[in-house]
């Protein structure tokens, strides 16, 4: 007995639809609160986002604090050595979820949160 090729997808592509996709500001700063929010170990209500246009590149700004524990201080260096680490990751995240290009992460340390409590000093 002979075998006949079967196609496995009977239903032909359809052609791409014509139109656009916009994705508002406010969705794009909550992805980058977000991104920061999960970088940083936070909650993400204690991150501030906001974006610029840096020639046709996003600019984020994020302002945050930092959760620090004995263990973080002393296998990962300092607080400024941190930051820097985790800007990249955020930058990263952010194209890796939106699609757009990021020139630039600006991160503002706005206090210290207990990783005990959670509580912010």
């Amino acid at each position: 007995m002979s075998s006949t090729p079967v196609d496995v997808d009977p239903k032909p592509s359809a052609p791409p639809c014509a139109g656009y996709t916009r994705v508002s500001a406010q969705a794009l700063t909550g992805t980058a609160r977000a991104a920061a929010a999960q970088a940083f170990a936070v909650d993400p209500s204690l991150v501030r986002a906001f974006l610029r246009d840096d020639s046709g590149y996003l600019a984020l700004d994020i302002h945050l604090p930092v959760s620090l524990s004995a263990a973080d201080s002393a296998f990962r260096g300092t607080v400024l050595d941190q930051v820097r680490q985790k800007r990249a990751q955020i930058g990263e995240r952010f194209t890796a979820l939106t699609g757009s290009l990021v020139s630039r992460v600006d991160v503002r340390v706005t206090g210290i949160v207990d990783p005990a409590t959670g509580r912010r000093r």
